[in-house]
């Protein structure tokens, strides 16, 4: 009888292990929340995107519209220039165009403008409305900065916008075999407060409106990860729109996630993340989800299309 008591509880406690083991190969990572609190200064800022609902500068258009005008290449109007140079706005739109015979005699006007093949981006980031004029006043911490040390000039989901805390490597990389640096380092939290965070102060510039996205003026307001590309559609993106002559306030909230290198030794298709030291791509400094998300939308937008939006970045591909 002791005998097989004894056979019983090893064949039971042989289960449970083999159950255990089972169930750690299926999922071998378990996330815990930590009670301990953290010190401010080990949080760091989120990237903040300002853009303007109003997608193309009336001046920069006019400006452009005037070029091709007295660059006699046709006999078109600068008004009617203008109105063809509109249609650029087309290009923030997702959804199909019907009728685009404006789009293609844009197209010839500005082949022939710009002595054969023209570079959309270009065209359109001269055409967005600009930091330098739109940011009036910038604090940081509590202390005035430059708003132009503060903030870059990249591409968001909307476009170019003027980004604060974005540190990724350049928007656009001509060749996939080079190795880009990052330019600046992440901004930390150094006191809690209303007072300490980030204030800006903007010109609404009514006057300048020529092709807005939305039935309404202001401006969009996107709140990201730092290190990954602003896509609403991958995910840990917040937008919030600010109208002019208000004031408009956001409340982040900050949670730390921490990896211990003990998993490192798992392999990737067991833990299904990647430390940041795992370089995947020779030519971009860091890999997130939302960057895998992001690939395969251009990667199929490129397939099927043969080229890709301008509002993404450019990783050797051309743009539609």
């Amino acid at each position: 009888m002791w005998v097989i008591i004894h056979c019983i509880i090893i064949s039971v406690l042989v289960s449970m292990v083999y159950a255990s083991y089972q169930q750690f190969e299926l999922k071998p990572l378990v996330t815990s929340m930590e009670a301990n609190d953290i010190e401010t200064t080990k949080i760091f800022f989120p990237g903040i995107a300002i853009c303007s609902i109003n997608r193309i500068s009336l001046q920069s258009a006019k400006k452009l519209a005037t070029n091709i005008s007295n660059a006699k290449i046709t006999d078109r109007s600068v008004d009617e220039i203008l109105n063809l140079i509109m249609q650029l706005g087309n290009l923030y739109v997702s959804m199909m165009v019907i009728d685009n015979s404006n789009d293609v005699e844009l197209d010839k006007l500005l082949t022939t403008y710009y002595n054969g093949s023209y570079d959309v981006t270009q065209i359109m980031k001269t055409l967005t409305p600009q930091c330098s004029t739109m940011l009036l006043k910038c604090i940081l911490h509590g202390i005035d900065r430059n708003c132009s040390e503060l903030f870059e000039f990249r591409k968001t989901q909307d476009g170019y916008c003027c980004t604060f805390n974005y540190v990724r490597e350049s928007d656009d990389i001509p060749e996939l075999n080079n190795m880009i640096k990052l330019t600046r380092d992440q901004e930390r939290v150094e006191t809690l407060g209303i007072r300490n965070g980030l204030s800006v102060i903007m010109d609404s510039l009514l006057d300048d409106n020529f092709y807005s996205i939305l039935p309404f003026k202001g401006w969009k307001v996107t709140v990201f990860n730092p290190t990954d590309y602003p896509d609403m559609i991958s995910g840990g993106v917040t937008e919030v729109f600010a109208m002019p002559q208000y004031e408009t306030y956001l409340n982040v909230e900050a949670t730390l996630f921490s990896s211990s290198q003990t998993i490192i030794n798992l392999p990737r298709n067991k833990r299904n993340c990647i430390f940041s030291d795992e370089t995947i791509f020779s030519n971009i400094t860091m890999y997130t989800y939302s960057d895998c998300i992001v690939d395969c939308k251009i990667n199929d937008i490129q397939k099927f299309c043969g080229c890709r939006p301008f509002i993404y970045p450019r990783r050797g591909k051309k743009e539609c």
